[in-house]
């Protein structure tokens, strides 16, 4: 403890140095909407504060681990499926308890590579609970913030500690009394967390307690409010979870149970309040008419681990509202010794990539308008110190669910980029999403599962409506060739609003180009290819212009790869362009035949 509060007062002391400046917290209470008379005394309030220079992940960014305790709270099949893609952290109390786990994973089939462990002594599996929070600092390296556990396992209390230490990652103490099942944060410096918060730290006011969080996990936004579950715990992920940072999931229930009418009064207000994206929180729901554990569910990058009960005829549901609510991501279901408020996520905790590629947009929605086209920006910041792969890094962009294109970004210096998306006809639907590569091996998309959640918004009065290219110019080139020989081929075509337009080959055998270009209107594109089977086929090409309207196929040109003795054809052929007077002279002679 003595080493935590001297890390503590040098905290401290150089945030006085840097003169680092906060904003007062002053609290803005409303009346919590949707309540009855009864209720009408609960309050939500809601800290804002500058932005700090610490970055506290969300648990839907990139994860390099998880972290759980022997004796497990979780079947092998959970550990199991989290080996399959990140390293499972066990903590284990001795390396004869070590070697125990290690043989049971064996003998469950778990990927041992993916597996490593914490020697320390503990006294619970609630690892979500007493688990270490993971920041990026100032100079954009991973540490720990550590809290003290509000429950009395002094060894549960020292796990961030030891993992942080057992990891080189610098830590810090920070004076509040929490536990991870009570707070969520979007990786935007927006953080919820229940009152109780504030029921367990008397000895700070609420000013003090948000000053604490911007302090030290750099949050400008807390949003405390009440816990609708009328439960003892009183934690937020036993009722709510944020699955995105402007998507919340909140149970629902029937209008006849007793919690009903304060879980509305959460739906209402979280629809009243703004995202990081600047816009209201999209409230989705999931239904637990039973007090089922759905909401406590596991985020590990493109995988949501739920908690279902096997036997209940909710299950189904709880999978599909999530796969509603994420496209692109696999749910999947796991049975468990599982209480309505105690679950999959009490008993897991994500371990934040350190060497994450970090994406940050806010991304355009609504109605936009445009003349010149809509400027996507981005922060695009690689944790690893390694350089963005430039060829690899841009906006993919379609319009009305027609093909993607793309666009590479360009530097905007400090770590920004963007792309500009060409003006488009009134009413056109556009999507995208930004991909970006860097030279430690990792790819990532905003949002985090790219294509299937993309980004969208609707052109408003920006361009006439536009007239997609004629069709082309049947291609022309080689109508017969040897197999393995690369053959040039060429066409046209004309934009009547004489935009540059692409082009896409379609060669006969299963290949296709990618679109080609772009190439000004009425200028001859050509394009290559070589066959390796012998046959007839058939080639084609179609356009589109620089607003993704295409154009029909052309008509086809027939073209015929012969058989293996067409070299000996050509040989001959060339032998007798060379010697014509032996050729005739030996087809005088068999021709008397």
């Amino acid at each position: 403890m003595v080493k935590k509060n001297q890390v503590l007062w040098v905290v401290l002391t150089v945030a006085l140095l840097l003169s680092v400046t906060v904003v007062s917290a002053v609290p803005v209470e409303q009346q919590k909407a949707g309540s009855t008379t009864q209720n009408s005394s609960v309050t939500y309030s809601v800290f804002s504060s500058s932005r700090a220079t610490i970055r506290q992940p969300a648990e839907f960014e990139p994860m390099q681990g998880v972290l759980i305790r022997y004796s497990f709270g979780i079947s092998y099949d959970v550990i199991k499926e989290m080996a399959q893609d990140v390293n499972v952290v066990t903590i284990v109390a001795s390396v004869s308890e070590k070697n125990t786990v290690q043989s049971q994973y064996q003998s469950h089939g778990i990927n041992l590579t993916h597996c490593s462990y914490l020697i320390a002594a503990s006294d619970s599996y609630w690892t979500r609970d007493y688990g270490p929070w993971f920041i990026f600092n100032a100079d954009s390296q991973q540490g720990v913030v550590d809290f003290t556990y509000n429950r009395p396992r002094p060894n549960d209390d020292q796990i961030p500690t030891k993992y942080a230490i057992n990891q080189s990652l610098p830590f810090y103490n920070m004076p509040l009394t929490t536990a991870g099942g009570n707070y969520m944060t979007d990786g935007q410096g927006i953080a919820i967390s229940t009152d109780l918060v504030w029921e367990e730290n008397p000895g700070h006011s609420h000013a003090e307690i948000n000053q604490i969080v911007s302090d030290y996990l750099g949050i400008s936004t807390y949003q405390v409010v009440p816990d609708v579950n009328g439960q003892y715990i009183k934690h937020i992920d036993c009722w709510g979870k944020l699955l995105s940072p402007d998507t919340i999931l909140i149970r629902q229930v029937p209008s006849s149970h007793s919690q009903y009418s304060e879980i509305e009064g959460a739906v209402s207000y979280f629809e009243n309040q703004t995202s990081c994206y600047g816009t209201p929180y999209h409230v989705v729901r999931v239904y637990t008419p039973g007090d089922e554990p759905y909401t406590n569910s596991l985020i590990l990058n493109n995988k949501v681990f739920v908690p279902i009960m096997g036997a209940d005829q909710w299950d189904d549901d709880a999978i599909a509202s999530y796969q509603s609510a994420m496209p692109g991501y696999e749910v999947l279901g796991f049975t468990g010794s599982w209480e309505s408020t105690d679950a999959l996520h009490c008993r897991a905790m994500g371990i934040t990539d350190r060497y994450m590629l970090y994406l940050e947009h806010t991304p355009l929605t609504g109605e936009q308008s445009s003349p010149n086209g809509y400027d996507i920006q981005a922060k695009i910041y690689p944790y690893s110190g390694q350089n963005l792969i430039s060829a690899a890094t841009g906006v993919y962009w379609t319009i009305n669910n027609q093909s993607w294109n793309y666009l590479a970004m360009q530097s905007l210096g400090n770590d920004y980029y963007h792309a500009v998306i060409p003006p488009q006809v009134n009413g056109t639907i556009v999507s995208y999403y930004i991909h970006a590569e860097d030279a430690s091996g990792r790819a990532e998309n905003h949002p985090y599962i790219g294509e299937a959640g993309a980004h969208s918004f609707t052109a408003h009065g920006d361009v006439e409506t536009n007239t997609p290219p004629e069709k082309p110019q049947r291609p022309t080139g080689s109508i017969s060739g040897k197999i393995g020989a690369i053959y040039l081929y060429s066409t046209t075509t004309t934009d009547a609003d004489s935009d540059q337009v692409y082009y896409l080959w379609d060669w006969g055998d299963g290949n296709a180009s990618e679109w080609l270009g772009p190439f000004a209107s009425g200028v001859p594109a050509t394009a290559q290819h070589s066959w390796t089977v012998k046959g007839d086929y058939s080639i084609k090409v179609k356009a589109k212009d620089v607003h993704g309207d295409e154009s029909n196929w052309s008509d086809p040109l027939a073209v015929t790869m012969p058989r293996s003795q067409m070299i000996w054809v050509d040989f001959f052929e060339q032998l007798a362009q060379r010697f014509p007077h032996i050729f005739q002279f030996f087809h005088e002679i068999f021709s008397r035949f």
